[in-house]
């Protein structure tokens, strides 16, 4: 091909982390690795590397001592590895996408209430998501009304974030959240309050920021403790969704979110499966999880732009029925390497450089 270039956009901290050969959970080897295979160089850089008017970027490119800095023509295809919270980022990545540069997964994180709105809008989804609003007092009070436990979280967070449960007890609510100490300690603290009514400091929080309160979904336990399934859904050289890997995650003792970077623990979901689900045979659980969660991944890349690398939060129902909890559109990947499934967690990073290879080709036709 006349371009063997594959651009990579990273956020600032992960460039600085490359060029130190510190990384944390990005594995860059396995980009390469996917890279040497089908005969294309990868190039990293910020969005502010990019000379937009001259179509240009400074990249790093390996080297044999390491990564090296080089002005280049931009790559006409470029795999979205970065987060955006300014305007004027995203207005820089709508102009390169306007020039007709293949940018995929060209937003990497959308608001919960967004992608609830879309899948609810597919009957073939809406049954499986929680029953969700913006958090206020009126729509809490209301879905008090109708459920014994609630969850409230962030609209734009990750990794758990800022997540409380809600639970009716006879007097009144329980209400579960994350606080600091005076040396930025976290611990859990629980607050009993009467009907209808929640703590100051939960009420202070939604106040300062957009939450979201949802239906706490009946998720089957292991050991007895609750579990869901990060999925890897992405797009290959065939260009079709399909998944790369299912793990399980699952929350510490007395708690209730699986969130690894909560301490939740990663297992095996054929462990997951039989334990919770005995009934059911593991391949029929596993066809369920896997169709569901395609059917989610094509729903919202209907809509939102060069959607090709996803990772989904599915939790199963006691009877086996997949349940939406979030999706994640920067899936950072080492669950699979805690699960010791090595294969997967590289094939998390060879699929978005086979789809890069692919559209590439594309306009190697034009």
């Amino acid at each position: 091909m006349s371009d063997n270039r594959i651009g990579i956009l990273f956020n600032a901290n992960l460039l600085r982390g490359l060029i130190r050969g510190k990384t944390k959970h990005e594995a860059i080897a396995f980009y390469e690795e996917a890279a040497r295979k089908l005969g294309v160089i990868p190039c990293y850089f910020r969005i502010e590397d990019v000379d937009i008017r001259h179509m240009e970027v400074t990249a790093y490119v390996r080297g044999r001592g390491g990564y090296v800095k080089r002005r280049m023509p931009l790559p006409r295809v470029i795999h979205n590895r970065a987060i955006y919270f300014r305007s004027a980022a995203h207005a820089r990545v709508r102009a390169l996408v306007e020039r007709e540069v293949a940018l995929f997964n060209q937003v990497n994180r959308y608001g919960k209430m967004t992608i609830h709105d879309l899948l609810s809008t597919d009957r073939s989804i809406a049954p499986h998501l929680p029953d969700t609003a913006i958090a206020h007092q009126a729509s809490i009070t209301a879905m008090m009304d109708r459920y014994d436990a609630l969850i409230l979280k962030p609209d734009n967070s990750s990794i758990g974030r800022g997540v409380m449960k809600l639970e009716r007890k006879r007097s009144g609510w329980r209400t579960t959240y994350m606080v600091r100490t005076a040396n930025r300690v976290r611990h859990w603290k629980i607050a009993e309050t009467e009907q209808g009514s929640l703590p100051w400091s939960v009420m202070s929080k939604l106040a300062n920021e957009t939450y979201l309160v949802q239906q706490l979904l009946p998720l089957a336990t292991y050991q007895q403790r609750p579990f869901d399934l990060r999925v890897s859904v992405q797009r290959d050289g065939t260009e079709e969704w399909q998944i790369t890997g299912i793990v399980g995650k699952v929350a510490p003792p007395h708690t209730f979110l699986t969130n690894v970077a909560q301490g939740g623990t990663v297992q095996r979901f054929e462990d997951l499966a039989a334990a919770a689900c005995p009934h059911l045979p593991y391949a029929v659980l596993h066809q369920r999880i896997s169709e569901f969660s395609l059917r989610v991944a094509c729903r919202l890349s209907e809509v939102l732009p060069r959607l090709a690398d996803i990772g989904l939060d599915i939790g199963v129902s006691p009877d086996g029925m997949p349940l939406f909890i979030e999706c994640n559109g920067r899936d950072q990947r080492y669950s699979f390497r805690e699960a010791n499934q090595i294969e997967t967690w590289k094939a998390t990073y060879a699929n978005p450089i086979a789809y890069g290879v692919s559209l590439l080709h594309q306009y190697q036709h034009r």
